[in-house]
């Protein structure tokens, strides 16, 4: 079932009452290779591990920056 048929308006729907319905050629190979839900595939979890990662980076980045500038006042004094 197409996106259009499943969430499609019923306004929309009620003009087209005299068109053919769309074919259902080859849609049975989609029931064997059932997709898992979006929100199994795409967790929030995952979500969150990578927001965690990029802040270590910038942590990391700033904490690099922050030393070389201490090094650097430190040797040169």
């Amino acid at each position: 079932m197409s996106r259009k048929e499943k969430f499609g308006s019923p306004r929309v729907s009620g003009h087209r009452e005299g068109t053919a319905e769309p074919s259902i050629i080859g849609t049975d190979s989609n029931q064997e290779e059932a997709l898992p839900p979006r929100r199994r595939k795409h967790s929030t979890q995952m979500n969150r591990i990578t927001k965690f990662y990029y802040n270590l980076l910038f942590l990391l980045f700033v904490s690099l920056v922050g030393g070389l500038f201490w090094y650097g006042l430190k040797f040169t004094e």
